[in-house]
């Protein structure tokens, strides 16, 4: 079997370009959407939204989880003969499944947007958001086999040219119209993001064709690998459906509880769209570097785990837990200090600092939490990661009904409550991967020198920030130096501690051979 060599610096460092620019992009889109929508209508078309990512998750997320995790371990094993039955499979559950989310959707959206969801204005939206869930499984089936055979440039690229096309065609929507009816500016930004969707559906369509024209669709599919499909696919499916079901609840249900605190429904409408369209994305921007180095990983773990190669597996996970910290919590660190003066520049909007430290907080651990699931799925484990998820999500909403109706709490209530439940699911996930894989924690390393490295950057930025403001005429300069000053102290850091991160990421991702079979 031909080894096949790269590095996971070389394949994060191409999804976290991609991620990057994304980002940025994306940011630029909140500004957008800010200006046209307010915050009241970015409350609306998050409640749409809600109803959006239920679709997606019931539909997609165990799918495309199954055609990564399965292409990788068929070319780790060398029977890419596969990947076609594979990929077919793959699209016969999915549009199986969108076509009775579709059918539901157009009997009862009124009945849907006003009794679940709590507004009737959400309903103007539905048809283009079933137009967006059709074209988001084409795309995201192609780009999860990608990953699974490490050929990360090309959902970078499908991604960063959809960003592109969304803000385009969003933009040129939002400004003809220029109303002040939530309900038609929810379907004016979906209707922008099926335009987006149909290119990244086309352009992935036809890179498969052009780079994989030896795999053929029509190969026959055996047995266990259909069983194997279903056993990877359902748990994960039904995991994310809860999820996203409670955490669409906590997204309707935010809004009255607020209203119980004290606040008219117009100001809990525009406390749910601040902290989901301008705090939070404000807050996440590390997510970009984060999700790329364990993207680039978790192939990897699923091809070692399938040749029985299980010192690798160890060595892999431990190096996802320590990545999160090393490059999430010094990230968030610098955000935290200049949060509030940047969210006041692009979104007008005034954040206090006790706000913003908490949403810093949440932030972290959600990457800690986000990056444990990922490897119990690699590991085949996603019945455990179903059980904390969803558990995690109960727990998320029932703090929320009763936090955020108190006066003393408010929207502090639901910080605290995402802040607390991510913590303690990812310490069961945690556990369980130490005892499944046997990895080393080692609670200095993983964590200790990251929070090192996230207290010294917080304190320099804290105050030099407001030191070179006073020193030059623009922001724009202090911002720089601030953030080059980081940059350098962040890389003294970990010198002292011993890590040079890009040595520590430059490790090849080979897939070994399989043992010869008088080895078994």
């Amino acid at each position: 079997m031909r080894i096949k060599k790269k590095t996971i610096l070389y394949a994060a460092g191409v999804l976290a370009c991609g991620n990057l620019l994304l980002q940025a992009l994306g940011f630029f889109h909140r500004i957008l959407l800010s200006y046209f929508a307010g915050a009241e209508g970015l409350g609306v078309y998050r409640l749409v939204n809600s109803a959006y990512l239920v679709l997606n998750a019931g539909c997609l997320s165990g799918v495309t989880m199954a055609c990564s995790r399965l292409s990788a371990a068929c070319e780790a094993r060398g029977e890419g003969r596969k990947i076609g039955a594979i990929l077919r499979l793959a699209f016969s559950v999915f549009f199986t499944l969108c076509a009775a989310c579709a059918t539901v959707v157009l009997l009862f959206g009124n009945g849907i947007a006003v009794t679940l969801l709590g507004d009737g204005r959400c309903a103007k939206a539905f048809p283009f958001v079933l137009l967006c869930l059709a074209l988001t499984g084409v795309e995201n089936i192609f780009k999860s086999l990608f990953i699974g055979l490490e050929q990360m440039q090309y959902t970078a690229t499908s991604e960063v040219g959809e960003q592109l096309i969304r803000i385009f065609s969003v933009g040129i929507l939002l400004y003809h119209y220029q109303g002040e009816d939530y309900g038609t500016i929810a379907m004016l930004i979906f209707a922008g993001m099926v335009v987006s969707e149909v290119f990244s559906a086309l352009f992935l369509t036809r890179l498969f064709r052009r780079s994989m024209a030896h795999t053929s669709l029509t190969a026959p599919l055996d047995r266990a690998t259909a069983q194997q499909f279903f056993f990877i696919s359902l748990p994960l499916s039904a995991s994310a459906l809860l999820s996203n079901i409670i955490s669409s609840a906590g997204s309707v249900l935010l809004p009255q509880r607020l209203m119980v605190a004290g606040l008219t429904y117009e100001q809990a409408l525009s406390a749910l769209g601040v902290i989901s369209g301008m705090a939070m994305p404000l807050l996440l921007l590390p997510v970009a570097l984060v999700s790329s180095v364990c993207t680039a990983l978790l192939p990897a773990i699923t091809a070692a785990q399938a040749v029985g190669s299980s010192e690798r597996v160890q060595g892999l996970i431990g190096r996802a837990i320590s990545t999160v910290g090393l490059i999430g919590i010094p990230a968030t660190a610098v955000l935290v200090p200049l949060a509030p003066r940047l969210s006041e520049v692009f979104f007008h909007q005034p954040l206090t600092a006790e706000y913003v430290a908490l949403l810093g907080a949440v932030a972290i651990v959600s990457y800690y939490q986000m990056t444990s699931g990922s490897l119990l799925n690699a590991l085949g484990l996603q019945h455990i990661n179903v059980v904390t998820a969803v558990s995690a999500e109960l727990c998320q909403l029932f703090l929320l009904y009763r936090w955020c109706a108190s006066p003393k709490l408010g929207i502090y209530g639901y910080l605290l409550a995402m802040f607390l439940t991510d913590t303690i699911a990812f310490t069961v996930n945690l556990c369980v991967l130490r005892i499944r894989s046997g990895f080393a924690c080692n609670p200095l390393r993983r964590f200790g020198v990251p929070l090192l490295c996230g207290a010294a950057l917080f304190l320099w930025t804290r105050i030099f920030f407001h030191v070179f403001q006073q020193i030059f005429r623009t922001e724009a300069a202090a911002l720089a130096l601030t953030i080059f000053g980081a940059g350098v102290l962040y890389v003294l850091v970990l010198r002292l501690t011993g890590i040079r991160l890009l040595r520590y990421l430059a490790h090849r991702i080979e897939r070994p051979q399989l043992p010869h079979p008088c080895m078994w």
